[in-house]
């Protein structure tokens, strides 16, 4: 027999349920200028935290039914505001300037010099920094643009009749000279600061792109494979050739003839396979230039003597004495930036740089390539362990590429005798592209890993990213993000 449960006890066990999973979406505050204020932690005393934004909003998953558990707000400068947890309903929190006085000094080490200070910041890696395997909860987030600032091609010759200048205006014509996107995945990313030694686990996914735009480059792709299909003959390569610079493609780099043989149900598990691939060769790229063995892996560091140093001030960060340095570049070096060093360990917690003048900038016989933007914020929390472990990274770069020369592309072929050209196609060449892209990483929480456990660990790829054409703010209802800024939520598909 059948029991139907009591209206009452539904009604205790709803409440239940929201009661134990609650958001706290909110913005952290100066309290003396009522400034936003950015890159602020946001930690529960369980372990798990966030970082605000630059805008000073943060958004939190919190289990409300903890009532022993604690809320804590911190950032360089300013006191920790701790809260217990059913006390954290506000939708602003404000932080106290921590007042210093002036003259005072570091009592918990012997006053150092700056080149001291610099030296001492590589020595102890181990003891200083989580090296080991561990588990890293992770929200990643892209944020890219490119626009064609010049985009044309003027036909000079061609043996290929359905390549002729009508073709390429009209090709280039559905090229959109403006494209905008943005992902962002929530993840398990298991490993230690090697490239060898990591395994991304991915829980869910979002993309804000507008897909008839990126189907224009597939249209147009399997356009040509189409045409060269019926063009171009077997065995051939082609010469490729602008100028003095030249090379040599096989045709099947190009046209590749292999029979899809793959089930639809492969397919799929290969686009998982693929685009898991994909976003970890990002998050890779973006740790392993942190460590490198017992030493920071940071040019910055590694190049210090291109760079003047002065200690300008300290602070607080809780109640961690930090040293700040201020560097700028002596001669012709690029960024000028500030460290933040704990003085008790000597470890560097914060580094935060810009560029002052483009980092690479040539033009040569119609190439050109400027890189003008690289702005790098590298930020550590001390772990229950003592040491430190990422916490934040975000990278904002922007570059600008163009070539404007004639351009040769002939056909040969290996097996027919006597004149071996087949087909020949010559143009000039004008494009000029602009790009940005932004890679934000905000681990929420670290925890030690044992290396028969990471080994059994299998990748594969489970979950695809949701496409919206608008910003959706209950997409990450219930997840702890970095909050998104106002050029995200104001994102939007024009139809």
């Amino acid at each position: 027999m059948k029991t139907t449960p009591s209206l009452l006890f539904c009604f205790f066990l709803l409440i239940n349920f929201s009661m134990r999973g609650q958001e706290l979406n909110a913005i952290v505050l100066d309290s003396l200028n009522q400034k936003p204020i950015p890159f602020a932690s946001i930690y529960l005393k369980s372990g798990s935290g966030v970082v605000s934004n630059e805008e000073g909003r943060f958004r939190l998953q919190v289990d409300a039914s903890e009532t022993t558990d604690s809320l804590f707000i911190s950032c360089m400068g300013y006191e920790t505001l701790g809260l217990s947890l059913p006390q954290a309903k506000d939708s602003i929190f404000y932080l106290t300037p921590k007042a210093i006085e002036l003259n005072s000094v570091i009592l918990s080490n012997t006053q150092l010099d700056v080149k001291q200070i610099l030296k001492e910041i590589q020595k102890d890696i181990p003891q200083k920094y989580e090296l080991g395997l561990s588990k890293k909860k992770v929200f990643f987030r892209e944020t890219g643009s490119q626009r064609f600032k010049s985009l044309g091609v003027k036909i000079k010759k061609t043996s290929i009749p359905e390549f002729n200048q009508g073709f390429w205006d009209a090709t280039l014509s559905k090229v959109p000279r403006y494209n905008e996107w943005y992902f962002e995945l929530l993840g398990n990313l298991s490993g230690d600061y090697t490239k060898e030694s990591q395994k991304l686990e991915l829980l869910r996914a979002l993309e804000l792109e507008d897909k008839e735009k990126s189907a224009i480059f597939e249209n147009i792709e399997k356009l040509f494979d189409t045409l060269l299909k019926e063009n171009v003959k077997t065995n051939s390569y082609f010469k490729v050739r602008s100028g003095i610079i030249g090379g040599k493609v096989e045709a099947d780099e190009i046209n590749s003839s292999a029979k899809d043989t793959l089930t639809a149900e492969q397919k799929i598990q290969k686009e998982k396979d693929d685009f898991l691939k994909w976003r970890k060769r990002v998050i890779r790229n973006l740790i392993v230039g942190l460590f490198d063995e017992d030493e920071l892996d940071l040019t910055l560091l590694k190049k210090a003597s291109k760079y003047t140093f002065t200690q300008t001030d300290f602070t607080y960060l809780g109640d961690t004495p930090v040293y700040i340095l201020d560097f700028e570049p002596d001669g012709n070096a690029d960024f000028k930036g500030k460290l933040f060093v704990d003085a008790d360990r000597l470890a560097l917690i914060r580094l935060e740089y810009k560029n002052i003048q483009n980092i690479r900038d040539f033009s040569l016989l119609g190439v050109s390539f400027k890189e003008d933007l690289r702005e790098v914020v590298i930020q550590f929390k001390k772990t229950t362990s003592g040491k430190y472990s990422l916490e934040y990274l975000d990278i904002n770069s922007s570059f600008e590429g163009g070539f404007d020369r004639p351009l040769v592309i002939t056909e040969k072929n290996k097996v027919v005798k006597g004149r071996n050209k087949q087909n020949q196609l010559k143009m000039d060449l004008n494009v000029v592209n602009r790009n940005t892209q932004r890679y934000q990483l905000v681990v929420f929480e670290t925890t030690p890993l044992d290396e028969d456990v990471f080994k059994a660990l299998e990748e594969k790829g489970e979950i695809l990213p949701v496409n919206k054409t608008t910003y959706d703010p209950e997409f990450w209802k219930n997840y702890s993000i970095i909050e998104p800024n106002t050029a995200i939520k104001a994102f939007r598909v024009e139809k």
